[in-house]
Formats: structure tokens, C-alpha cells, sequence
């Protein structure tokens, strides 16, 4: 019997033939031509039981169902056919081609009734082309090899699966395209590499996966050379890409990064507005060298971000010394603008209980969260962010709905946070922030710059907090307690350590070591706080302190310090006086009971007023300074007009003067006298009664001089308190 004579009767029974590999390839050699007639010309209501089933076959000649309703299951294993089976149109019950090797399939428009089965060692050496197929029941690829002549291995944009897209190990050398496709359960990809570099592995634009994508460690780790597109997909559960490694990418045409720059976007991973109902996972070793691009996402569940790592170390290499160069090409690692995520965006490191912090994410570039929104907390906690020289997280707008944690941060570059909305805490505690962002002129912009932010309860910037270009948190909102209790702020090419104008906040904690003070200029004008809590580094930053409208109800001191301290470093900051900060002190001691300490600071602050006026100015707030404290001790004017009015009556005893008119019969009395020299305009009857010659005309005059004077300066004081009052 025959070959074809045997595929014939075991079509009729549905049997299975079995050709030996070691046997001649002439003896397992079957004509296609036949295997189609078998199935072609077999009448719909024929045998029942007839079904193809070819093991080891070898098809030569066209194996050809174009347009054919084939009612009988097609199961071939290991089979290999000389021409690729043109199985276009055709409406197949069952295809089963497990192990077979194809030089391509044609499959545009094929519509099967249960499994397609290319599994499973299934090899073509050409692209398979599904095309606007229909399969109602799972699609099988794992374990099957593409290799592609031209630019696809795998052609199945509009592909509709009623089942599940498994394609677990699939080795593939060209696009796999999915564009369009629609699965009705999960995609399977774990394991699977595909490689087409320079180019788009794998192309699956406004696909719809009703279940989950699976692009992890399951059967392997997924690999891709080349680049990912998602854009517009649709995944009703999670897209796990947990451990893949994506290597290459393809960059679109430049996009201005504002304020001045491109972006320089080798995409490895492209999901511009996809939308997941689940999480998406891209963590526990996931690797990408070129850019991820989420932008306009829409995440049901959290952005799990932990153990990735992203970009190349090579594309963000330490800025030259031109300035203005780094400017101009801006490598991003993560592109999320107006990403939505409904639960946590989680980027952190796992604490091993000693401080130290593994597993976080790692960015080699900028990670862009424009306009993102979080409804739950975000976490960076122990992230490493590489961008020396740049804006490293650049995420103006964003809002996050609970916490956006930034513990231990790493941080080669600046974190930008201008106008973000964060619900409840941002947490900077221990972060390091370094090499900031430089202007076209050589300095640097702040480390952290939160402009214009409102945090609903606290920021906290302590315990180890580093940041080399200061931080700017001018005209932010602050619920609760705003602390850089032993933050290190400034350093070299950095003007201001912290920014801190119209700042709002209940408590301000600026407790900073003295032997880390500042290194810059700290300005708290129009700062706004409750209670505010300072050390001695504060006032000891090497540009100043700018306390200008400052204004607080409560200050301590860490250790406890006393007015004259203070006083002495408002002096030391302000190297022009200004009477703001000398009210303020003033009116807390003041609210505080503390009078006498009150009066201290607004005699400090007229003698500063007075010291910097010319000689005049200086002699008259001399004057105002020793005879009655500016107008605060009244005593001293007393005190001056008792001394001075006992030493012209104890003179005026041993030296009674003559009287000035003869007419006249006065009582001598120097008591009286020296009283009615030294008080201007009341008269005792003693001032004009006598004649005074030698040293007794000096001191006369002297009383005289020295009372109006005194009734001079205690008028000026006088109307000072009143006009205070």
C-alpha cells in the first residue's frame, strides 16, 4: 500500500498515520494537493467520523483551503511542508499543527471553530499571517519558533480570540503583531523573546485583552529586542511585566521639554493612554534600557514600580564644564505625564531593618510625572534617580491622594514639584539629593523645588536630609509642621540654601546643626507660621537670613537661647536695619507676657536705627538711649533729674548768690532753685531772682541745658509708646 493510499483510509476512519523520522524522506512524503482534496471534496453530510491526522508527514506541493468550510478536524504533528499552507478565508472546526515546520502560513481571514494549535516546537521560517482571523477557541503559541525573512514573524492585527493568546517561550525574529487584536482571556508571554532590533517587536495598538497580560518570568524571562507598543490597549485585568528585560528601543522625533531642551526618547516600552482595569506591574527585576512611556495611562488598581530598572547609565554621564550642553538633550527613563492611577504608585525598596534599602527603582534619566494624578499614596522611598545635571523627577501638577513618600531617595539631578497637590505628608526624611540642575550661566537650580505646592499635613526635610542646590518651597501651602531639623542645605554655585517666601505653615521647624549651617542665603520673607522652632546653624548660613514680614506667634530655640542671642543674630543677617523683624520678636514676647523682654527688643531696635544715621542721628539716639531708653524707661529721665537736681542744691548750699534786683526781697532756697533750673516752663519763683557769676553761672546753665534735654527726649519717647499703644 501506498503512502497516500494509507493517508486516504486513515482519513475516512479518522485515524492517526505515523511516519518514522529515521525512515527515507520519500517514504513520509505526501502531496498537498491531496491532503486539500481529502478535505475539500469530502461532502458536508460524508463521513463523520473522517478527520486529517499526519505525524511526521512530509507535504510537498501546495497544501491550499482557500475559501473552503472544512467540518473535520485537522490535527498535524511534526509534520513539514515545502510551500506555505494557504489556509486564507477557509473555515476550519479544528487546526492542530504541533512541532510542524512551515515556511509561512497563510492565514489572512481564517476562521476556526475551537484551538488553534501552533505550539509546541511549530517553526516557520516565514511570516505566519492571521490577519482578521477568528478563533473561538484558545490561540496556541507557546514553545513555537518564527523566524521571519522580511520584517514580521507573526501578522495578527484585528485577530479576535474568544479565548486566551497562549505564548509562553515563543521565540520570534520579527514584529509580532497584534494590532487591533481582541482576546477574550489572558495573554500569555512569559518566556517568550522576541527580537526585531531597531525596530517594533512586538505591535499590539488598541488591543483588547479582556483578561490579563502576562509579560513575566513564567516559562522564562520575557525578553525583547526592540520596542513594545501598547498604545490605546485595553486590558480588563493586570499587565504584569514583572522581571522582563527590554533591550533596544526606537526613537520618535524630538519632543521640547520645557523650559529649554528635548527629549531624547529611545522607547522600549510604548503604552501612551492605555487603559488597565488591574495593576500594572513593571517590578522585581523588570529592566528596560530604553525609555517607558505611560502617558495619559489609565491604572484601575497600583503602578508597582519596585526592583526596576530603567534607561542606560551611559545616556546620563556627569555633565562637562559647558554649562549650557546639558540643556539640550534630555534623557527620560519614565514618561508618565497625566498618568491616572486609582490606587499606589509603589517605587520602593524593601527595608532590611538596618536602614539600608534594596529592591527600589532605579532610573537612569528623567522620570516625567506631569499632571499625574494618585489617588493613593505614592512611594520612592530608597529610589535611585540618575540624572546629574537635569530635572531627575519632574512632576509639576501632580497630585498624589495620600502620601508621596521620598524617604531615602537617591537623587544625581533635581526634584521638581512646582504647583503639585499632595493630600496628606511629603516625606523627604534622609533623602540625598545631588549634582542639581545647572543654568545656561553655571549655577544651579534648587535640589527640591516645591513652588506654589499644597501639602495637606506635613513636609518633612530632616534626619539627613541633603540637598546640594537648597530647596524652594516659596509661596507652598503646608497643613501642619514644615521641619529641616538637621537638613544640609546649599552648597558650591548656589545663591539661596532655602526659599521659603510666603510660605504657610502652622509650625516651621528650622533646627539646623551649626557645624552644617546654610551654605547660601535662607529667605523667609512674608513666611507665614504659627510657631516657629530654630537653632543656631539657621542664623549662621554664609548668604544671610531674610526675616523681612516674618511673621509667627510663638519661637524657641533648640537649646534654649535668650533675647540678647537673638538679637544679636538679627544683626548678624540683616546687613541694613529694618524695623519688621524687631516688631515681630517683640510683639511674641509681648503675647507672651514677657514685657521687660519686649522693651529689650525695641530698644535694640531704635539703637539700630539710630547707629546707622549720620552724627547727628547718632548723638541725638545717644541722647534718647541714656537719658530715657528711647522712651521705654521713664525711670532714666527721673533718675537723671533727681541726680542732677541734688548736685545743683547741694552746689547752690555753699554758694548762695547775690540777688538780681535790689527791689526785690526773694527767699533763698536751693532746693527750689535747682528744681526751677532744671523743669522748663514752671516757674518756682527762684529761676530769674539771682545773680550767678563764675562756676555757679556753668552749672546754671547746665541745669537748664540738661532740663530741656531731658523733657525733650521724654516728650519724643513719650509720643513713640503712645503712638505704639
Amino acid at each position: 500500500m501506498t503512502v497516500e493510499q494509507t493517508v486516504r483510509e486513515a482519513f475516512a476512519t479518522g485515524g492517526r498515520v505515523r511516519f518514522d523520522p529515521r525512515t527515507p524522506q520519500r517514504e513520509r512524503t505526501v502531496r498537498g494537493e491531496l491532503l486539500s482534496s481529502l478535505l475539500a471534496d469530502l461532502p458536508l453530510d460524508g463521513l463523520r467520523g473522517a478527520a486529517l491526522r499526519l505525524v511526521g508527514a512530509n507535504v510537498v506541493g501546495p497544501f491550499a483551503l482557500e475559501g473552503l468550510r472544512v467540518d473535520h478536524v485537522i490535527d498535524l504533528r511534526d509534520c513539514t511542508f515545502e510551500q506555505p499552507p494557504d489556509l486564507r478565508l477557509a473555515r476550519l472546526v479544528a487546526l492542530r499543527m504541533r512541532g510542524c515546520r512551515v515556511p509561512g502560513l497563510f492565514g489572512r481571514n481564517l476562521r476556526v471553530g475551537s484551538d488553534l494549535v501552533l505550539e509546541a516546537g511549530f517553526t516557520s521560517d516565514g511570516a505566519v499571517d492571521l490577519t482578521d482571523a477568528s478563533v473561538e477557541g484558545t490561540l496556541r503559541l507557546a514553545g513555537a519558533v518564527l523566524r521571519a525573512k522580511g520584517d514580521h514573524a507573526l501578522l495578527a492585527a484585528r485577530v479576535r480570540v474568544s479565548g486566551s493568546l497562549q505564548a509562553i517561550a515563543l521565540r520570534a525574529g520579527g514584529e509580532v503583531r497584534l494590532r487591533g487584536a481582541n482576546i477574550g482571556g489572558n495573554v500569555h508571554l512569559g518566556g517568550a523573546r522576541l527580537v526585531n532590533a531597531g525596530q517594533n517587536a512586538l505591535d499590539a495598538t488598541g488591543a483588547t485583552i479582556a483578561g490579563n497580560l502576562l509579560c513575566d518570568t513564567e516559562g522564562g524571562r520575557f525578553t525583547v529586542e526592540g520596542r513594545v507598543l501598547l498604545d490605546g490597549a485595553r486590558v480588563g485585568g493586570s499587565a504584569v511585566f514583572s522581571g522582563a528585560r527590554l533591550h533596544g528601543g526606537v526613537a520618535d522625533r524630538p519632543v521640547l521639554v520645557i523650559p529649554r531642551g528635548t527629549a531624547d526618547e529611545a522607547a522600549a516600552l510604548v503604552a501612551d493612554r492605555i487603559r488597565v482595569e488591574g495593576n500594572v506591574e513593571l517590578d522585581d527585576g523588570f529592566t528596560s534600557s530604553g525609555t517607558v512611556r505611560l502617558p495619559n495611562a489609565e491604572i484601575g488598581g497600583y503602578l508597582r514600580l519596585s526592583g526596576a530598572r530603567i534607561g542606560r547609565r551611559e545616556a546620563v554621564a556627569e555633565p562637562d564644564d559647558r554649562p549650557g550642553e546639558a540643556g539640550q538633550r534630555i534623557p527620560v527613563a519614565l514618561h508618565a505625564d497625566g498618568i491616572q492611577v486609582r490606587g499606589d504608585l509603589e517605587a520602593r525598596g524593601a527595608s532590611d531593618g538596618g536602614g539600608s534599602r534594596g529592591d527600589a527603582l532605579c532610573a537612569y534619566g528623567q522620570v516625567r510625572l506631569v499632571d499625574a494624578h494618585v489617588r493613593g499614596s505614592a512611594s520612592l522611598s530608597g529610589a535611585r534617580l540618575h540624572g546629574p545635571g537635569i530635572d531627575v523627577l519632574f512632576a509639576d501638577r501632580l497630585r498624589v491622594g495620600g502620601t508621596l513618600f521620598l524617604r531615602d531617595l537617591r537623587a544625581q539631578g533635581s526634584l521638581r514639584l512646582q504647583n503639585a497637590e499632595i493630600g496628606s505628608t511629603l516625606d523627604c526624611s534622609g533623602a540625598s539629593l545631588l549634582s542639581p540642575r545647572r543654568r545656561p550661566d553655571g549655577t544651579v537650580k534648587p535640589s527640591l523645588d516645591a513652588r506654589v505646592a499644597s501639602i495637606g499635613k506635613d513636609l518633612l526635610c530632616s534626619h539627613g536630609f541633603t540637598a546640594a542646590g537648597g530647596v524652594r518651597i516659596r509661596l507652598a501651602e503646608v497643613g501642619k509642621m514644615a521641619t529641616f531639623a538637621g537638613a544640609r542645605l546649599g552648597g558650591p554655585g548656589g545663591g539661596t540654601a532655602l526659599n521659603a517666601y510666603g510660605l504657610h505653615a502652622r509650625q516651621l521647624v528650622l533646627r539646623l546643626d551649626e557645624e552644617h549651617a546654610p551654605v547660601g542665603r535662607v529667605l523667609l520673607t512674608r513666611c507665614a507660621a504659627t510657631a516657629v522652632q530654630d537653632g543656631p546653624g539657621l542664623w549662621a548660613a554664609t548668604g544671610g537670613v531674610d526675616v523681612d514680614d516674618f511673621t509667627f506667634r510663638s519661637i524657641a530655640s533648640t537649646p534654649p537661647v535668650d533675647v540678647r542671642t537673638r538679637l544679636r543674630w538679627l544683626r548678624e543677617v540683616q546687613p541694613d536695619f529694618a524695623p519688621g523683624p524687631y516688631e515681630q520678636l517683640a510683639a511674641v514676647y509681648r503675647d507672651g507676657g514677657e514685657e521687660e523682654l519686649a522693651q529689650l527688643v525695641q530698644i535694640a531696635k531704635q539703637h539700630r536705627r539710630y547707629s546707622e544715621l549720620g552724627v547727628a542721628g547718632r548723638v541725638w539716639g545717644a541722647l534718647q538711649r541714656w537719658t530715657v531708653g528711647y522712651g521705654y524707661r521713664p525711670w532714666l529721665a527721673i533718675a537723671w533729674l533727681t541726680a542732677f537736681g541734688l548736685f545743683g542744691a547741694l552746689w547752690f548750699l555753699g554758694h548762695e548768690m547775690p540777688r538780681l534786683n535790689e527791689d526785690e526781697s526773694p527767699s533763698w532756697n536751693p532746693w527750689l532753685l535747682s528744681v526751677d533750673l532744671l523743669v522748663p516752663i514752671v516757674d518756682l519763683g527762684q529761676d530769674g531772682k539771682w545773680r550767678f557769676s563764675g562756676v555757679s553761672q556753668w552749672i546754671s546753665s547746665t541745669l537748664i541745658a540738661v532740663g530741656w534735654i531731658l523733657a525733650s527726649t521724654a516728650a519724643a519717647g513719650a509720643a513713640r509708646v503712645l503712638k505704639r499703644v
